[in-house]
């Protein structure tokens, strides 16, 4: 009996020490959408997983603003969901559409710091806007 317990003792600390070295690059990140169904069960709805080694190269490469910031004007102002959101000005969803599009361009010819200025500016007229 002593020697099973010690055996199991073994395997569990083993177990431990293992999982306690696994390269931290190899660690998945998720990001998704949740929500609770009628059954009572909260449930992932969407789900997108990459390696902390993807998601630190993404984080730090000279580009990320600009992503990140053409995807956050595309919530905000261009999907069904975002134009419902707020009270729009006549004219407003058009320049935010230009400021898109010329920020875009610029950091597309890889200069980052003036398509960051005009995706900035499209983000100011969006956070200026009254919500519904």
């Amino acid at each position: 009996m002593k020697k099973l317990s010690l055996l199991i003792s073994f395997l569990t600390l083993l177990t431990f020490n293992v999982l306690s070295n696994t390269n931290s690059e190899d660690k998945k990140i998720c990001s998704g959408f949740a929500k609770w169904t009628k059954e009572g069960e909260f449930k992932t709805i969407r789900s997108k997983c990459i390696t902390e080694k993807v998601y630190k190269a993404n984080l730090n490469s000279k580009n990320y603003l600009c992503n990140y910031y053409q995807k956050s004007i595309w919530k905000e102002s261009e999907r069904e969901y975002g134009k419902k959101q707020y009270k729009w000005a006549p004219g407003s969803l058009q320049k935010i559409k230009s400021l898109k599009d010329q920020g875009k361009s610029l950091c597309d010819k890889g200069k980052l710091k003036e398509g960051e200025a005009k995706l900035k500016e499209a983000i100011k007229i969006i956070s200026h806007t009254m919500m519904n």
